[in-house]
């Protein structure tokens, strides 16, 4: 789907050269294209495919781009703190990552946000961050992180991304 397509653009565009999440980050993209859902092509991108659906790979693609900008700009403002990242690393390590512990942590970073910024964009950020930051700090991580993640956020935000997508199309 979509969401899975946005968060692994989102992923792919981390100002981050640490070997290890990279290796992780495409072991994710493997995983997630044992299920029929995304592939990648050869320049190490992401293709999406299913039958049932056409998604734009391309608006997907500068979504994902686009709120990794923002995550960028919320790391530089100091947004997403080391001891919340810490704090879930200790979570997954322990095998006590819930959905709803991963909400707090989410939503324990949206304090405070700049004027005129979308709650809901916001908090896709800040969870697609998080996970960025768990895997950046522990790669083997990253895939935990991102499937607790990914149910976080379509449950939540299904409809905020579909309204993205389909804004972008027109």
């Amino acid at each position: 789907m979509s969401v899975e397509l946005i968060f692994v653009a989102f992923l792919e565009h981390q100002k981050t050269v640490d070997i290890d999440f990279k290796a992780e980050l495409q072991s994710l993209v493997r995983s997630l294209n044992q299920d029929g859902e995304l592939e990648t092509d050869s320049h190490g991108g992401v293709s999406f495919h299913c039958a049932e659906m056409s998604v734009d790979e391309d608006l997907c693609r500068r979504i994902g781009a686009q709120l990794a900008e923002m995550g960028d700009r919320f790391q530089k403002e100091g947004r997403i703190k080391t001891e919340v990242v810490e704090s879930l690393v200790h979570d997954i390590l322990n095998e006590s990552l819930t959905e709803d512990r991963f909400e707090d942590a989410v939503t324990s970073l949206l304090n405070n946000l700049p004027p005129g910024t979308e709650i809901e964009q916001a908090t896709l950020v800040v969870a697609m961050s998080l996970t960025s930051k768990v895997g950046s700090s522990v790669p083997n991580l990253l895939q935990n992180c991102f499937t607790t993640a990914l149910t976080f956020i379509q449950r939540n935000y299904r409809s905020y991304i579909d309204r993205l997508t389909s804004q972008g199309a027109h």
